[in-house]
């Protein structure tokens, strides 16, 4: 990490350069994004205040991280952020004069921004609960910390066509979408991984391509060294809208990307030395058991310790909320935040004596699964974004409060705010992406809205698209689906399989 630190340190004088000549307006904001994001840095809407992406490794907040962020923010005036659907840890409105000095001081607490945009590989995601999922097949994380750390070595040596999205899960639930990322590895209760490449969201979303099939953990580095030199092989470096590796599916086909992967994996385990050797995590804490175990508190494997989940609501943080988890963990001995790739927040390593005190001060986050529906941060914010995604979950929660409707009457919803998919909206059971709908000839802002789609590694699917719905529809699209579901005295997911006269009887109501 000392020679990547010092590499990255000597690029900033030439970032904090190009930043200046953004501000005095000597450069475009197109060209300004081209090159700032590959710092993790983006202008917000207007081009004033920007926003600066810290890379929290497979989603892992430590105290001393914890306390670097409250550090930062307090120091540089920055009162918002937002936990993102790559768990990371976005702050925004940043004054351009900050933007350097934070970057400095993350480096020397080994918290990379470089990398956290523009076409590079992104923060390594990894299942929120490795290690302590009773369920899971085993614990990726060590696996996923190497692949973080290989690639970061590589961030500022290659040139990729786009983004490089690398996830590892753990266990069915495949919350980090590891078979429809860039690369996926999934844990198998053999303990193998399954490989999977070239998928992803966005335009034209696509399942990933079966790569490898009970492979032995060691070779992770060989496969993601050959979907690094498949990508940028075959990639296009031309056309943007189609660079994403998951169009390598309809440049090469499958049974060629099968083909050559396989081959370029035997090349590089007989050329490159990059066997992977980890050490098990060992978490010496022991706690008390709870005869009654509370909502929002998982048990952990470890015995007598436990996880609280708390949802920001939108996955938004304030600093002050930042701030009072830090006063409520910091002499909690192990404890640490894991950030989910659904904006929610985990508490990890709690004694049955400490869970009461973690969810006595994480009672303002969501209080139904609906609520702790996803978002990006939206175009308010977002220069690229087309409708503000964010904003319209808020108001979308408030709306609906009054009304009291019962945990499962409506799913958790996920919003992006434009063709990126930032929000991940296809794998939504409802899902909403920016949009524009003509109306008597007249353009207005609306969603796209997707239906039945799923992460579950037994059920993974996109969500098929069934119409455009008006922004201002939305709130009470809503209000009416929970009143019929919760007049049936049913869940979502249960009256849409038994009622579905009514259920599109509702959907041509408002699409």
């Amino acid at each position: 990490m000392n020679t990547l630190r010092e590499e990255l340190l000597q690029e900033l004088p030439e970032f904090e350069r190009k930043t200046k000549q953004f501000i005095q307006k000597e450069i475009s904001m197109k060209e300004y994004k081209g090159y700032s994001g590959g710092f993790g840095s983006y202008a917000q809407r207007g081009g004033e205040a920007f926003m600066l992406r810290l890379r929290m490794n497979q989603g892992r907040i430590t105290k001393e991280k914890l306390k670097f962020i409250i550090d930062q923010c307090q120091e540089h005036g920055v009162v918002r952020t937002h936990c993102t659907t790559c768990q990371t840890v976005q702050l925004h409105d940043v004054r351009p004069e900050a933007l350097t000095p934070i970057m400095k001081e993350a480096l020397e607490r080994d918290i990379v921004t470089r990398g956290g945009g523009g076409d590079y590989p992104r923060n390594v995601m990894c299942s929120v609960l490795s290690g302590l999922d009773p369920e899971e097949a085993f614990d990726v994380y060590p696996y996923a910390k190497v692949a973080g750390e290989y690639l970061l070595s590589i961030v500022n040596k290659y040139s990729l066509p786009r983004k490089l999205k690398v996830a590892f899960s753990n266990s069915k639930a495949n919350e980090v979408h590891a078979n429809f990322r860039d690369l996926g590895f999934i844990a198998n209760t053999d303990h193998t991984f399954d490989v999977y490449c070239c998928g992803g969201l966005g335009n034209n979303p696509m399942m990933g391509v079966k790569v490898g099939d009970h492979i032995d953990p060691k070779d992770i580095l060989y496969y993601i060294n050959t979907m690094v030199l498949m990508f940028m092989e075959h990639g296009d470096y031309q056309n943007r809208a189609k660079a994403r590796s998951r169009y390598l599916q309809m440049s090469l086909g499958k049974d060629r990307i099968v083909e050559e992967f396989h081959e370029k994996v035997e090349l590089a385990k007989k050329y490159l030395d990059h066997d992977v050797h980890v050490e098990d995590v060992v978490i010496q804490k022991e706690g008390k058991e709870l005869d009654v175990i509370p909502d929002r508190v998982i048990k952990q494997k470890q015995s007598g310790l436990y996880a609280v989940k708390y949802h920001p609501l939108c996955g938004n943080m304030s600093l002050d909320k930042w701030k009072e988890l830090y006063d409520v963990v910091q002499d909690m001995d192990e404890v640490e935040l894991r950030l989910t790739p659904q904006e929610d927040i985990y508490i990890v390593n709690l004694s049955g004596d400490e869970v009461q005190k973690v969810l006595e001060h994480t009672q303002d986050g969501a209080h139904t699964t609906f609520e702790t529906s996803v978002s990006c941060i939206g175009a308010s914010t977002c220069q690229v974004g087309l409708r503000d995604s964010n904003n319209v979950l808020k108001s979308l929660i408030e709306a609906l409060r009054p009304y009291g409707f019962k945990e499962g009457v409506l799913p958790r919803v996920y919003i992006s705010g434009c063709p990126s998919s930032c929000g991940t909206n296809q794998i939504g059971a409802i899902g909403l992406q920016g949009f524009t709908k003509l109306v008597d000839k007249k353009p207005y802002s609306a969603f796209k809205m997707s239906v039945n789609g799923s992460s579950d590694l037994e059920d993974t699917q996109f969500g098929k698209e069934v119409g455009l719905i008006l922004e201002s529809d939305i709130n009470d699209f809503f209000i009416e689906l929970g009143t019929l579901v919760s007049n049936a005295n049913a869940t979502f997911e249960n009256w849409q399989k038994e009622n579905a006269d009514q259920w599109q009887a509702l959907l041509d109501k408002y699409l």
